[in-house]
């Protein structure tokens, strides 16, 4: 069990993302730097890199620097998005998922992004 978005969790979600064949399919023309926290809790942020759909980095989010992309919910709301109960589209229309980035990137890559997200529920997490 990894507590929810610590540098062990995003290290897990990374090895989860690079095993997903499909996701780095859909990506291979994808390349940037991801940002996730709890609403109101930026200190504890966490970041994956992204090169050619592929996580060659993760780890602490480093405060000083400035991501292509940064979502952020409160625990109950991320606790739904990787459960299944509430879907990334929808998340994001009701603004229950933050997000920071170009939304033009953002769609043409949507099913490949809800994909990312609903993969949150595969890994052992402890939401304490």
């Amino acid at each position: 069990m990894y507590k929810f978005l610590s540098e062990e969790w995003i290290k897990a979600y990374a090895e989860e993302w690079n095993r997903n064949e499909k996701l780095k399919s859909d990506l291979r023309n994808f390349s940037a730097s991801i940002k996730y926290f709890v609403e109101g809790e930026k200190d504890g942020a966490v970041e994956i890199v992204v090169d050619k759909g592929e996580v060659v980095s993760a780890g602490k989010a480093d405060p000083s620097k400035k991501y292509d992309f940064e979502l952020w919910a409160s625990p109950e709301n991320w606790k739904k998005l990787a459960s299944g109960e509430m879907g990334p589209r929808a998340a994001m229309l009701t603004k229950r998922l933050k997000f920071k980035g170009s939304m033009i990137t953002a769609m043409k890559y949507m099913s490949a992004f809800e994909e990312s997200l609903r993969m949150m529920g595969k890994i052992p997490t402890s939401w304490g």
